[in-house]
């Protein structure tokens, strides 16, 4: 077995606790890391994906009475995931990621944090700049390169896409949690096969801080003329004006100055 390796200590702690949810629901631990992922992606969208939520669940999660439930011991790992991301300001999912689930599997290693932010700073203004501008990072990982710009511009929108959903997910998660607004998608940026779409920000309708929309309403065609919802209209005409209310919403009310900006999520905990 490969040998477990962390950069950042709390990661090691909450790895445990993840085996600890494994030894009670009987899942591996990477996939009950996927599943946490999945659960806490959910808890952060409003209650806009409880089915969703209900289905991991009862993979064997809600077995047992409580406290000693797998729900019971991932509720303890977000708290803990909050607790080191507060302590630390560093990429923990990440760290967790490469350190004790894939071990570089198909070359998935990260970035180190401390070359993301060099590059970062080489790149971008460190003064903030009066206007809003995007940057997209085409293969994010766990997002580690919008978090480096991220501390320089925190009012740019960040889209960050990858091939495998768990990073996806982890960059949902830490844009979300750090208070960001922009877009997580899970797509092969080489084949343009885009399959989730995820938007990061207050959803001041929901109060949840990441919104799956259709994968029609791209980070790219949203910023066009809007053809994207029209050609959901065609196919579900509610469905797509409430993603662009929302979407609308979330955005506008977001970007009139600094004093609007959504507060981070880890400043709620």
């Amino acid at each position: 077995m490969a040998k477990e390796q962390f950069v950042i200590a709390a990661s090691r702690g909450i790895v445990e606790l993840f085996d600890k949810a494994s030894n009670q629901t009987g899942l591996s631990r990477g996939q009950v890391f996927e599943d946490f992922l999945t659960l806490t992606r959910c808890s952060l969208s409003g209650q806009t994906a409880e089915e969703e939520y209900l289905t991991v669940i009862a993979k064997g999660y809600n077995k047992g009475k409580m406290p000693n439930r797998g729900a019971d011991t991932l509720k303890t790992a977000f708290h803990a995931l909050v607790d080191g991301m507060t302590g630390t300001g560093q990429d923990i999912l990440g760290d967790i990621f490469t350190g004790a689930i894939t071990y570089g599997e198909r070359g998935q290693f990260f970035t180190p944090g401390s070359v993301c932010d060099v590059m970062a700073s080489m790149s971008v203004p460190r003064e903030r700049t009066p206007d809003r501008k995007t940057v997209c990072d085409p293969a994010c990982g766990s997002g580690r390169m919008l978090l480096g710009v991220a501390k320089h511009q925190p009012h740019w929108e960040f889209t960050g896409q990858d091939v495998d959903h768990r990073a996806a997910q982890m960059t949902a998660i830490n844009l979300g949690l750090h208070g960001l607004r922009g877009w997580a998608v899970w797509q092969n940026t080489l084949t343009l096969e885009c399959h989730r779409v995820y938007r990061i920000g207050m959803n001041w309708s929901t109060g949840g801080v990441i919104t799956e929309v259709p994968v029609d309403l791209s980070p790219f065609d949203y910023h066009s003329a809007g053809e994207s919802v029209r050609g959901a209209a065609k196919h579900s005409p509610s469905a797509a004006k409430q993603s662009e209310t929302e979407s609308d919403t979330a955005h506008d009310a977001a970007i009139v100055s600094d004093d609007t900006l959504p507060p981070s999520q880890l400043d709620l905990f």
